[in-house]
């Protein structure tokens, strides 16, 4: 194990997996910028469910493209019948067989066709189809142009605030948290006596609480809360009044959740959100609360799929009936949540708009969760923004169920 590393499962990485894979095969596939928003966008009542939606998997920071979507080169994929109708937090148990052949060379011919376009440098994909199965693949080299392989591990980037927000809701739900707590009343003596802007637990889930990060290297991954607090600028505005992406906020959580539970960040997750198959190959190259917002988080395609599979489907928090809410962006398109927002993508009969998180680090990553047809996709690129993986998201999406 690596010095410094810790695993869900506490047995280490499985055999032949490793941060970036060194594997010389390139095409492989195995069955298997900050938005401000008015407060008027949304009502009290609306932001509660988007807040709670925190979680999630998936989907975009970034918003929308327009760009052309790669499309298989392969006939009509025969042999998997329509997607079932689904409800977001009402998903059937997770499906363990593979997708049949026909639809995993489809979707391996997505991956490979947005290589050879140049869309992206590489890729790593996973899908899961309510009550049908899964897929993972690979196309394509990483950053250091080794090739990638469906067991390529690399950063979630902040895809790993919906495991903050989980969390967060999970003690709301027991009763350890309140939305509307002062932050502060949360936090240990060293770290309450900073200017906090009377943001509540609330605020900082949904990126309401007026904070900005501050500028150069301690607003970088890595940096203590301490050290980012004391070079915080001013307030913005005041708390709940605009929405503004600042990854201040949830390290803050993840200080709250290490003072309520006095356990260590990593521990906290692994024995509570995390505690569900499938889950075992997420690592924590950080521990502590520096993790809450993303830092040093890393897994596979399929691991990160099966988590937006087990968030999205209900299978995380109590209230299924607050989940399938949480994801009712119809009142505003642009709206950012608890580590959630709406996704654009290219519309399909009965598809409802997309929720979830998009991640840029090492990798560019998104986790989608689709309504209605409950599919859910994950895709890790080495490619140079979320617009560009947009359209392969909806790419795999139509691959999977048409």
């Amino acid at each position: 194990m690596t010095p410094g590393r810790r695993w869900v499962s506490g047995t280490g990485p499985r055999d032949g997996t490793r941060a970036i894979s060194s594997a010389s095969s390139c095409h492989q596939g195995r069955r298997g910028s900050h938005t401000t928003i008015g407060a008027h966008t949304m009502d009290s009542t609306l932001l509660r469910m988007v807040v709670m939606t925190t979680m999630a998997a998936v989907l975009a920071a970034c918003g929308s493209t327009t760009e052309p979507r790669p499309t298989p080169t392969d006939a009509p994929v025969t042999g998997l019948r329509p997607p079932m109708a689904v409800e977001i937090g009402n998903f059937p148990p997770y499906p363990e067989p593979d997708l049949p052949d026909p639809v995993a060379d489809s979707l391996q011919a997505v991956l490979e066709e947005a290589v050879e376009r140049g869309t992206v440098r590489g890729i790593v994909a996973a899908v899961i189809v309510a009550d049908a199965g899964s897929w993972v693949g690979a196309a394509g080299v990483d950053p250091q142009g080794a090739g990638l392989t469906p067991d390529t591990r690399v950063e979630t980037a902040s895809i790993a605030k919906t495991i903050t927000a989980a969390e967060v809701l999970r003690l709301v739900e027991e009763g350890k948290l309140g939305l509307d707590d002062a932050a502060r009343a949360h936090l240990p003596p060293a770290l309450a006596r900073f200017d906090l802007n009377d943001a509540t637990v609330r605020g900082l889930l949904g990126m309401r609480s007026g904070l900005s990060d501050p500028v150069g290297p301690l607003g970088e991954c890595g940096a203590t809360a301490d050290q980012q607090l004391e070079a915080l600028p001013s307030p913005h505005s005041r708390p709940g009044t605009t929405i503004e992406y600042a990854n201040i906020n949830y390290l803050l959580l993840g200080e709250i959740l290490e003072h309520v539970t006095h356990r260590e960040f990593w521990s906290v997750v692994h024995g509570d959100v995390l505690d569900h198959p499938g889950l075992e190959n997420l690592a924590f190259t950080l521990t502590d609360a520096r993790a809450a917002d993303g830092c040093g988080v890393e897994t596979d395609a399929a691991t990160l799929a099966r988590w937006g599979y087990e968030l999205y489907g209900g299978f995380v928090l109590s209230d299924a009936s607050s989940l399938r809410a949480m994801v009712d962006f119809r009142a505003s398109t642009t709206a950012w949540g608890a580590s959630t927002s709406p996704i654009q993508t290219p519309p399909v009969p009965t598809t409802a708009p997309a929720s979830g998180h998009g991640g840029w680090g090492t990798f560019v990553t998104r986790l989608v969760a689709f309504p209605r047809t409950g599919v859910v996709v994950s895709v890790q690129a080495n490619a140079d923004s979320l617009e560009q993986i947009t359209p392969i998201v909806a790419a795999l999406r139509d691959a999977a169920t048409l």
